[in-house]
């Protein structure tokens, strides 16, 4: 490639030699600049990026290791409620009965409002819909009947503190009955739900027959 200048020719080659140095100069800091310094100047765009991005990330990291304390006291309140909502709701067969379960539960609140209980009876159990059950182990709302005497505000003072103090149990079924010789006095059957678990009945064994 040549410059086709006129002005060039006349200058004297001693001046000649100086300007295409100086051009030759220009030229590659020319192609330095669009070959290596722009790109490289991307680079460290993208870089000083990601920097921004992974300080941004630090700082949260900090953030959330300085609340580590404070959330692992929250996860376990969280949990000791759970643990005692459990305990205190979901029932588990006394001696083999749920009946007798409870009695033992609910003995303690009719002493206290003067209802009068006379019998116990365990009714079916209704199965929930989980997705699995542990083979050992059956999960149900447990219906237990209780049939008493009392006036009205003993049934209705019974009722409430019995879920008062059982906040899984529901009063599912109510039945109040007149009493001729005593119009103070009613007779009442109640029965309670309560989630409850028990071991699973085994089928009988067919060996040997």
């Amino acid at each position: 490639m040549t410059l086709d200048m006129p002005f060039l020719k006349q200058l004297a080659p001693s001046m000649k030699r100086p300007l295409a140095f100086s051009a030759s100069t220009l030229l590659a800091t020319v192609v330095l600049l669009f070959v290596g310094i722009l790109p490289e100047r991307k680079t460290i765009h993208a870089t000083d990026n990601n920097l921004q991005i992974l300080n941004a990330r630090l700082t949260q990291m900090r953030a959330d290791i300085a609340n580590a304390d404070q959330q692992k006291r929250k996860t376990e309140e969280a949990l000791a409620e759970r643990d005692a909502l459990i305990a205190s709701g979901v029932i588990e067969p006394l001696l083999g009965s749920f009946a007798m379960r409870g009695k033992t539960l609910l003995d303690p609140i009719a002493q206290r409002t003067g209802f009068h209980i006379e019998n116990v009876r365990e009714l079916p159990p209704i199965q929930l819909q989980l997705p699995k059950i542990h083979p050992e182990q059956t999960h149900c709302r447990q219906p237990i009947e209780f049939t008493g005497q009392g006036s009205y505000f003993q049934i209705t003072d019974f009722i409430t503190q019995t879920e008062s103090n059982n906040p899984m149990a529901t009063l599912s079924s109510l039945l109040i009955l007149a009493m001729p010789n005593t119009p103070e006095n009613h007779k009442a059957i109640l029965t309670f739900e309560w989630p409850a678990k028990g071991e699973k009945a085994k089928a009988p064994s067919t060996k040997g027959k």
